[in-house]
């Protein structure tokens, strides 16, 4: 990095590290919790500092949200990042991936009694509100986990195991930082460099994306996700609930669902699979819908159909729907028992 100023004004900044300016790991986590993007490249929202985990005896530096609502475990060391650090990272998100909303959130209020919780969020504001601020519309709570390294350096064995993860699909970053003197001003240069930024779905073309269901999402779903007889029946049930005239959808354009919303809140989410379908119902009161009733209603198998107080970890009640191509369901009872699940009355 050069400072410039006139013809003759052009000097070369001094690469110092943070051990020489007396700076610890503390000062970087504090950077960090301060201004998340400018250094990590990527907006989060924190919800824990030096979080500990029981069964593995040590703490996580520092623990996010990204916008797809996915827990972020993120290691930081001061100088450089050495082997072991892999094996603490996939630790992190192995013990994390089990984490519900319950989990979550009691964290998040943990996280927030402190000073830095406190500066962040207030007093007022809930997991919930900042989850619904924060993240995408669809999104589905700790779907997935991610693992962010932050320190000066990778040594070389290290970088050779961390590309081979994150080439295999593992959600690992890699942010190498620089300190740079000028006199007696210093300056924080963080660049991402695993995965490389020639590997980011940016600068892939759209017949070869990484990410198909945002190109052809209905295609994906229903000849990638689904087999023949599935995609059927998947179509069926998307067309009869688009009868439901206060919710906008389908929407295909999610990896795993395609979504129903009322505004910006998600309320039908089809989770598809090969040979099957789940049809998840959001905010619901439990105490109303008869499983056996719906499943009746539907000419399925009562074993098909669950009430739940939380579905898939998202703190939010509902009722799940199995939907396969072998059973006879009734797709003229679909739209009218969506209507009384969601309690939405009559159009």
């Amino acid at each position: 990095m050069l400072r410039v100023g006139t013809e003759e004004d052009v000097s070369t900044l001094e690469p110092v590290s943070l051990k020489e300016e007396g700076f610890r790991e503390d000062d970087l986590r504090e950077w960090i919790i301060n201004s998340p993007e400018s250094i990590l490249g990527e907006d989060f929202r924190l919800i824990g500092r030096e979080v500990s985990v029981k069964q593995i005896g040590d703490g996580i530096d520092l623990l996010a949200i990204d916008r797809d609502a996915n827990v972020v475990a993120i290691e930081l060391k001061r100088g450089a990042l050495k082997p072991k650090v892999d094996f603490q990272g996939l630790k992190y998100a192995a013990y994390t991936s089990h984490w519900d909303y319950s989990k979550l959130r009691d964290q998040f209020e943990k996280f927030k009694s402190t000073s830095w919780g406190k500066t962040l969020y207030g007093d007022e504001k809930t997991f919930t509100e900042v989850l619904d601020e924060f993240c995408n519309e669809d999104y589905t709570l700790n779907q997935d986990q991610r693992i962010v390294f932050v320190g000066e350096s990778v040594r070389e064995r290290l970088d050779i195991v961390l590309r081979w993860l994150s080439d295999r699909s593992i959600d690992i970053s890699v942010i190498e930082f620089q300190l740079l003197k000028d006199g007696d001003r210093l300056y924080l240069d963080a660049e991402q460099t695993i995965p490389t930024p020639e590997h980011t779905v940016t600068d892939v073309s759209p017949d070869t994306s990484e990410e198909p269901w945002k190109e052809d999402g209905q295609s994906w779903h229903l000849n990638e996700r689904s087999n023949e007889q599935t995609a059927d029946l998947l179509e069926d049930v998307t067309t009869a609930l688009q009868e439901l005239e206060f919710l906008n959808g389908p929407e295909w354009g999610q990896k795993h669902y395609v979504a129903f919303n009322k505004g910006r809140k998600r309320r039908i989410a089809i989770r598809t699979k090969r040979t099957l379908f789940h049809v998840d119902l959001f905010d619901v009161d439990t105490t109303v819908p008869n499983a056996e009733e719906i499943a009746e209603n539907l000419g399925i198998d009562a074993d098909s159909v669950a009430v739940k107080e939380e579905l898939r970890s998202s703190g939010r009640s509902g009722v799940r729907i199995t939907c396969r191509p072998d059973q006879d369901l009734n797709l003229g009872a679909i739209e009218s028992e969506a209507r009384k699940i969601l309690n939405e009355g009559s159009a």
